[in-house]
């Protein structure tokens, strides 16, 4: 079986309300979280999850504010940064298609292959979803040609997809195979590990409406089945002793 080596990369900050990433906290603190993508590979493949998002200048960017992202925090300076070239990634695997985690897309080769949930990516034309109506670049994600995955499949062995809707309706967590067990890559289902191992264990604190956490909530049921390991969309402790696992 194979395992694979994790690494995360730190591709720019937003500054936010913690409540917003941490469902019911009542603390008042606004922060600069991390914008998280990971870098796997098992000595063959070169694989990446999500992949940050775009240049501050941009209209999307401005709307984002604040919202900052230094050169080497592109993904491919990042990338360079551990010895990685961009044209070596075989795919990438989308959490989901929000700005912040799937905006440099145009970076990699067209041979890169793109694999996301079939839902999400049909999701953003449904006048009646709730969950597309913020977040996405529609004009930018339609550039590209994905590989459409409907729920749970393994990708490559030793990593696989499980469909976990919550923040989005196409939501996808990535379970890594890795020397220490399962590792969950949870995008912004659980942005924040704190949230994940916090007694009950909390998710997203901004849902679109009641389904959306209830779909969050049965979602996290299905992960926590998985393993307790998990690495998030904008936590910081990613980049700590053990990557913030627990």
């Amino acid at each position: 079986m194979s395992t694979y080596k994790i690494t995360p990369l730190c591709l720019g900050y937003i500054t936010r309300p913690k409540k917003n990433f941490f469902e019911d906290y009542t603390g008042t603190e606004i922060e600069p979280f991390p914008i998280n993508a990971f870098y796997l590979t098992d000595g063959v493949h070169k694989l990446l999850v999500d992949n940050g998002g775009c240049p501050v200048d941009y209209e999307r960017g401005k709307g984002a504010q604040p919202y900052t992202r230094t050169e080497d925090q592109v993904i491919d300076a990042a990338l360079e940064k551990i010895g990685v070239d961009i044209n070596d990634i075989e795919a990438i695997l989308f959490t989901h298609l929000h700005w912040d985690h799937a905006y440099n897309t145009h970076l990699f080769p067209k041979s890169t292959r793109l694999i996301c949930q079939k839902k999400e990516l049909e999701s953003l034309d449904d006048p009646d979803e709730p969950s597309n109506k913020i977040g996405y670049v529609k004009e930018y994600i339609k550039l590209f040609k994905y590989e459409l995955v409907d729920g749970d499949a393994e990708i490559f062995p030793g990593v696989s997809v499980v469909y976990t809707p919550g923040h989005t309706i196409g939501c996808q967590s990535i379970i890594v195979d890795t020397e220490e067990g399962p590792v969950i890559i949870a995008g912004d289902l659980i942005p924040l590990q704190c949230s994940w191992y916090n007694d009950p264990p909390k998710g997203n604190g901004l849902c679109y409406n009641e389904l959306s956490r209830e779909n969050m909530h049965k979602s996290m049921e299905k992960l926590r089945k998985i393993s307790s390991k998990i690495l998030t969309g904008h936590d910081n402790g990613v980049f700590g002793p053990g990557m913030g696992m627990k």
